[in-house]
């Protein structure tokens, strides 16, 4: 252990800290053991309030010390190994100390509203939670409106709303440095000891969706009265996804159309205008908020049913399905694109997605062969999430641009 300056300690600290102590040890004495239900549950609730106000100096406490770089005088080499060491914490709390507190340093608003009592650290975890070192550049642009938001609403309606403020500056930066902020999927399998096979992944949120809805489509809840038990949820979709896979190795595939994805969007996004982000709706049914990028390109390859909103619950249109392209509008496409159609991509045909030319959800491109085209997977989200675009020549063919490239 490292030493610490007990003068100094105490003097800044540890008048208010001793008796702090003093009265936890006042607490922790105390015999419960005749208490009612309610008298431990309005116990419960003050402690809890009490441990919320610690939990805010603490977070504003660290904020400071981490911008004065305090774990350098012992010698540590980051605030986390410090912390790690010197506090009862462990790497991956010490961590998520050390990011919330770098909102305070960059809120100061957000700062002031948690020394107020006025916001809760839960709210601060929430939008760290969601913060990059990319959203942190417009952070300062919405920290009044964030802050305004953190004073009014609950916990649970914050969480939503900074997933959705997430969207929104990852619009706005949309850029040539996609890719390199752009997480990959991934899937973990291991086999037990009994043969059976444990799975947990992260996917993002189209891949999501289509996962889920898929899955909820083909093991719908079963009736009340079957023989063998209702299945709950999880076991449900266990028991699709076992389904999908045995049918791809018998070369099958599940037969009717396919499921929908549902999308809730506000008129003022679907328009390309700046909404107010308390009123800002883009968002997947089962998965929630997601950038408008994210909507244009799932809606070139899924079945998809629009719902436009002006405010909460005002329901402007509820869109019509965007199918599929055929399969032979599917085969027509990739005889004529052989492949990729970006340059220097070298990915086959039937690697590609067919991805619309003039998009469904804001130019109302329709699925037919002359608005559609080959596109890898990487380069359709690029075309989506970035400044590139693609033209359809006169001659059939169709050319990728950028605004501040040469062709």
């Amino acid at each position: 252990m490292f030493d610490i300056d007990d003068k100094q300690a105490t003097s800044s600290s540890g008048g208010p800290m001793v008796r702090l102590r003093a009265e936890v040890a006042e607490l922790a004495g105390r015999d419960r053991s005749d208490w009612t239900g309610d008298a431990l549950s309005q116990e419960l609730v003050e402690m809890l309030k009490a441990r919320e106000r610690l939990d805010a100096e603490i977070v504003r406490t660290m904020a400071q010390w981490k911008r004065m770089r305090g774990w350098e005088a012992d010698g540590a080499l980051s605030p986390v190994a410090w912390l790690t060491h010197r506090a009862p914490v462990g790497a991956s709390e010490a961590r998520r100390l050390v990011k919330t507190a770098r909102v305070v340093d960059d809120a100061p608003l957000l700062g002031e509203a948690l020394a107020d009592g006025v916001t809760t650290t839960a709210h601060i975890n929430a939008l760290a939670g969601v913060m990059s070192d990319r959203r942190r550049i417009v952070l300062p642009d919405h920290e009044q409106v964030l802050t305004e938001q953190a004073r009014e609403l609950s916990i649970r309606d914050f969480v939503v709303l900074v997933r959705r403020w997430a969207a929104i500056a990852d619009d706005y930066l949309a850029g040539d440095t996609h890719d390199e902020h752009q997480p990959r999927n991934r899937l973990h399998a291991s086999v037990t000891m009994d043969g059976w096979v444990d799975i947990n992944g992260r996917l993002e949120p189209v891949a999501g969706a289509e996962l889920l809805t898929t899955l909820d489509y083909l093991a719908p809840p079963d009736p009340k009265d079957v023989p063998d038990g209702v299945r709950s949820l999880a076991e449900r979709r266990g028991d699709a996804l076992a389904e999908l896979a045995h049918w791809y190795q018998q070369g099958a595939t599940p037969g009717g159309s396919p499921p929908s994805l549902g999308v809730v969007i506000d008129v003022a996004t679907l328009n390309g205008d700046s909404p107010e982000l308390a009123r800002t709706r883009c968002d997947l049914e089962g998965v929630g908020p997601v950038t408008k990028a994210t909507l244009e390109r799932v809606s070139c390859g899924a079945t998809i049913q629009r719902v436009v909103m002006a405010g909460d619950s005002i329901t402007l249109d509820m869109g019509r399905n965007t199918r599929l392209a055929t399969p032979t509008q599917t085969r027509a496409v990739r005889i004529r694109d052989a492949g990729c159609i970006f340059p220097s991509c070298d990915r086959p045909a039937p690697w590609c997605d067919i991805h619309h030319v003039n998009g469904w959800t804001h130019h109302g491109g329709e699925t037919n062969v002359e608005n559609l085209v080959c596109l890898c997977t990487r380069h359709h989200t690029l075309i989506h999430n970035t400044k590139w675009t693609i033209r359809a020549n006169p001659d059939g063919t169709h050319t990728t641009t950028h605004p501040t490239r040469a062709p």
